[in-house]
């Protein structure tokens, strides 16, 4: 990610961060970002990202590309603001990498989830203290009527495979049980 990151430059990365609500630099500026763009490319350095936004992201990823604001109540109707983040195809690959992330990756424990949940595990580190674990993704993967998007973050719990994905599995379950995954 960090070769990625450099390899993108600090403009483009920049502008998507801003598209999607996410700060990268402590100003907001491509000198900063220039400084510290390996870290940024793996979350790291000055990237603040809030769970919401997040899973604004995956959302994304689960919508063939397309980025909405989030639905934060069943029943509410969805916004008719859209904008395209991804090509169709980028966000297939994507979701399938998320995928495969969750079969094979650090976000294994939820492999045999009936509701075939694609995520990313992360470890956000904080000086002095146990760093906080998260997983970001959406469930369910390939076709499905409808499905949710989430970003699950446990403070000081270590690392994300460990705590954060366990915890999705019951709130995925929970979400179906209540009609909101088909």
């Amino acid at each position: 990610f960090a070769q990625l990151a450099v390899r993108l430059g600090p403009k483009q990365m920049l502008d998507t961060a801003t598209l999607l609500g996410i700060s990268v630099a402590r100003d907001n500026s491509a000198s900063r970002l220039r400084q510290t763009l390996p870290q940024a490319g793996y979350g790291q350095g000055d990237v603040i990202a809030t769970p919401l936004r997040m899973a604004r992201v995956a959302g994304a990823i689960a919508s063939k590309g397309i980025l909405r604001e989030p639905r934060l109540e069943h029943g509410v109707p969805e916004s008719k603001q859209s904008q395209r983040l991804l090509t169709a195809d980028a966000a297939t690959l994507l979701g399938q990498y998320l995928r495969d992330a969750v079969l094979n990756g650090t976000g294994r424990s939820l492999r045999g989830h009936q509701w075939r949940i694609a995520g990313k595990t992360g470890t956000a580190e904080i000086g002095g203290s146990q760093s906080h674990a998260w997983f970001m993704g959406f469930a369910p993967h390939g076709a499905a009527e409808t499905r949710i998007a989430f970003a699950v973050i446990i403070e000081n719990a270590g690392y994300g495979g460990l705590a954060a994905a366990p915890a999705t599995g019951e709130i995925v379950s929970a979400a179906a049980a209540s009609g909101l995954i088909r």
